[in-house]
């Protein structure tokens, strides 16, 4: 019998240790997707419940007032500017913000910053990736027409109202053009709102929100990149023309279309359309519509309700839900 001194300790060969490494790689390399996937499927369920409460904030408003807030008023004699985001302020439990807001300056003006520079989580998708850089004060100064000195970083927008189709993307929809009247849709009334009874396409079939994720920074496809637009501020940056923040009164959209390099259709003022592009979301986020979600984006219709829109939806039938009184037979979107 040989006694327990005597015995020899074996330990891992160095084949033996390289199987274990092996494994566990492939283990790794199984579950890290099913991971980031469940992490997503979180932040989209965060996303939804997000724009369910600005649903609930639209309708609490349309209660109070008999109308959906307009995306914007803005009047220039005398200066009375606000976005839709502020006038719901009230009913997302931000009433101290409301009553900071002066609505007779600029929504840029630095008196505001102390209101415009909060950071509210309801109007914040968590699948936006956190790196926003901030845009030089030459845009600054541009964007607020030479006013500004400082770069606030003014508290971050996701989401959208959807103004209005315009006839380029009517046309690239294959639809009889409409020239040069967009087609309204029932945030796109100012300064008076949208009347429930004035949705005759039904509540259910009018979209109000919809997301356009990232701004300010500038993305087309699912990459960071140059704003491709011709004549504005923004051109040739990494920035979006606008909807740098909540309180931007032009942080809603009126729909073009795009190609896939992120570059708008365009609709002249004699009503003649260039169509370079067929893409109706996630190509551009400078005013369309734009998620980190794969497949699609989330809105919130009329009804209140929250929908989840596919990348492959028709374009037609896009621009009828986009419509309050289009009188399209959309069926089921």
């Amino acid at each position: 019998m040989v006694k327990l001194s005597e015995r020899k300790l074996r330990g891992f060969t160095l084949i033996e240790l390289l199987v274990v490494i092996a494994i566990i790689a492939i283990l790794v390399a199984l579950l890290l997707p099913a991971v980031q996937q469940a992490r997503e499927a979180a932040r989209r369920t965060q996303c939804k419940n997000n724009l369910k409460q600005l649903g609930l904030a639209l309708h609490n408003y349309e209660s109070t007032y008999g109308m959906f807030p307009p995306s914007r008023i803005t009047l220039s004699n005398p200066t009375f500017q606000i976005s839709w985001n502020t006038m719901i302020l009230p009913y997302i439990e931000q009433d101290n913000a409301y009553r900071q807001y002066n609505t007779n300056l600029n929504w840029f003006n630095a008196v505001n910053d102390p209101v415009t520079t909060i950071q509210l989580p309801a109007f914040v998708c968590p699948s936006t990736p956190g790196s926003r850089p901030l845009p030089t004060l030459t845009l600054y100064s541009a964007i607020s027409g030479g006013t500004r000195t400082n770069q606030p970083v003014w508290g971050y927008n996701d989401y959208g109202s959807i103004n209005a189709v315009r006839n380029a993307f009517i046309v690239m929809a294959g639809l009889p053009s409409i020239g040069t009247k967009d087609a309204m849709g029932a945030m796109g009334r100012g300064p008076g709102g949208t009347k429930i009874r004035d949705i005759t396409d039904g509540t259910s079939n009018t979209l109000l929100l919809g997301e356009g994720a990232g701004r300010p920074r500038q993305y087309i496809g699912r990459q960071p990149g140059l704003n491709p637009r011709v004549g504005n501020v923004a051109f040739g940056t990494q920035f979006t023309a606008d909807g740098w923040g909540w309180a931007d009164i032009n942080n809603g959209f009126s729909i073009d279309g795009s190609n896939t390099a992120g570059l708008q259709n365009d609709t002249s003022s004699s009503g003649a359309t260039t169509i370079v592009g067929r893409c109706t979301m996630n190509c551009t986020n400078d005013s369309e519509f734009y998620s980190f979600h794969t497949g699609g984006i989330q809105t919130v219709l009329a009804d209140g309700s929250v929908r989840f829109l596919s990348e492959n939806m028709s374009a037609a039938v896009l621009a009828g839900a986009i419509t309050l009184q289009g009188g399209e037979v959309i069926g089921e979107f």
